[in-house]
């Protein structure tokens, strides 16, 4: 048996910075997996996700689509909410299993990318790469969404299962596979569309531009079975929800009040240096040796996706997340870029490039990563101490004997308090021209004992562009700010306690 040729120089640097970039990550997600069953709270939408849950499943709070003009909204259809009330009737707390859901579900979405890149050409290797970048980017700069109780993950790897599927041989039956878990994962996030539309892209350009007419037609016969199957699930999907929930369903998902701002996609783009270095390296593909397979599928996902996002960005209290479609696109192609042709001489010159674009591929994360690697350390570090701090400031929400609002509903979940307002999308509603009577009378009604709110709402605006979002949900609770009285500050003082007055 021959020997394996000698690891050039090249490769060796290419697997040491892939050996790196893996240990990174496990530096950086430790703190959020350690933390992830404890009561840290991560975000404003897990209590949100958690109170929908509990709906969700007949736990009480309510329908899980309220009528329109209440407290309370739910813009999500509702299969995450189903598969985490499930999951947290289990195991006792909503948050926590939500946190599992989407933490398992990153790690799906990294593993179908690999598997989808190297459909698309991507040697072993740069398969790894498409795995390892998802997971070191969102570690690095959206580290809340690692293991927070959040459905965009868990939509992302219904939608990547649905691409494994259709990339696969050439079977009908696939197309009708692919469908069905896409408009499932529809029902997870409806706003996942970048990739259904890659496929129709694909199919329509192989029905129109194939050179012979037996394969024109066979593609167009696919292009058919494609859109019918799509158009029945998504139909079926939308009837059952209608028939479970009523016309509150559509009204949640289609008319939700939302304030929109075009610029604030161009704000939203100074947070993304890691989509434009993978763009970079994507763009490599165009003049270089290295096969595209089903490109017209995989440049058409990266193009739909960064639309998307951008789109999305314009919407006031769309994070980070929006971006989540296009770094996976941008990663599957990155990895095919990463995958130098096999050569009998073992090219020395590919070698040295791929290590050259994997080091612009990383480049965001190198450039932070004297502080991002610390800062991960001192999370692992800093769980214990911090999960105790946290259950004794929620012990003070749990021990008021009245009803307590929070603008962070995880500290009212966790100390077992009813859902009282969904403060951010009330506020939205209100600004955009809805009635703040619900909300007045729920403070004139007595029943209010604490509110839970933003630290930053009893400082004056800070210097710099205001933010329109935070000064109408500041506005709508001036009130609270006027007439109770400031208390105890959260642990890590982003969060303060506001008594309400004797009667």
């Amino acid at each position: 048996m021959p020997e394996a040729p000698p690891r050039s120089l090249s490769g060796s640097l290419f697997v040491m910075l892939l050996l790196g970039v893996a240990l990174s990550i496990i530096v950086m997600i430790g703190g959020a997996v350690l933390a992830l069953p404890t009561h840290i709270p991560i975000n404003y939408n897990e209590g949100w996700n958690a109170y929908a849950a509990l709906r969700a499943v007949g736990l009480g709070g309510g329908p899980l689509y309220p009528a329109p003009g209440g407290l309370i909204f739910n813009n999500y259809p509702p299969l995450s909410f189903l598969i985490v009330g499930e999951l947290g009737r289990f195991n006792g707390d909503m948050i926590v299993a939500g946190r599992i859901v989407a933490l398992v579900a990153l790690f799906i979405s990294a593993f179908l990318a690999s598997v989808i890149s190297r459909r698309c050409g991507a040697t072993p290797r740069g398969a790894l790469c498409a795995a390892l970048l998802p997971l070191l980017y969102v570690a690095a700069f959206s580290h809340d969404y690692v293991a927070m109780d959040d459905p965009q993950w868990l939509g992302i790897a219904l939608m990547l299962g649905g691409v494994t599927i259709f990339l696969g041989h050439a079977r009908n039956w696939r197309l009708i596979a692919a469908a069905a878990l896409m408009v499932t994962a529809g029902l997870v996030k409806h706003n996942l569309i970048a990739w259904p539309l890659a496929i129709t892209m694909q199919l329509g350009v192989d029905a129109f531009g194939s050179s012979t007419d037996d394969g024109r037609r066979s593609a167009r016969t696919r292009l058919s079975i494609w859109l019918a199957s799509a158009s029945a699930f998504v139909l079926f999907a939308v009837g059952v929800c209608v028939a479970a929930y009523g016309p509150e369903f559509l009204i949640a998902l289609l008319r939700h009040p939302r304030v929109v701002d075009p610029s604030l996609a161009l704000r939203g783009m100074r947070r993304t240096s890691e989509i434009l270095t993978l763009a970079l390296v994507a763009t490599t593909l165009a003049r270089r040796a290295t096969p595209l397979r089903h490109r017209t599928f995989a440049v058409s996902a990266a193009i739909f996706a960064v639309a998307s996002a951008l789109l999305q960005r314009c919407g006031e209290g769309v994070a980070l997340n929006a971006w989540f479609e296009a770094l996976v696109a941008l990663s599957i192609l990155t990895g095919v870029a990463l995958s130098p042709p096999a050569t009998p001489s073992g090219d020395a010159r590919r070698e040295r490039s791929a290590v050259v674009l994997l080091l612009l591929a990383i480049a965001p994360f190198l450039i932070g990563a004297p502080v991002l690697l610390p800062r991960g350390v001192a999370a692992i570090a800093s769980v214990g101490r911090s999960s105790s701090e946290w259950n004794t400031f929620i012990a003070k929400i749990h021990d008021e004997p009245g009803d307590v609002a929070c603008h962070m509903n995880a500290l009212c979940y966790w100390a077992g308090k009813s859902n009282q307002i969904d403060v951010f999308n009330y506020a939205e509603y209100v600004r955009r021209g809805g009635s703040d009577a619900a909300f007045r009378q729920l403070l004139a009604s007595g029943r209010l004992a604490m509110f839970v709110l933003p630290a930053t709402f009893e400082q004056p605006q800070r210097r710099g562009r205001p933010e329109p979002e935070k000064q109408g949900q500041r506005k709508l609770l001036q009130p609270v700010l006027d007439t109770f009285r400031a208390a105890d500050l959260s642990p890590d003082g982003q969060s303060r306690l506001y008594l309400a007055p004797p009667p």
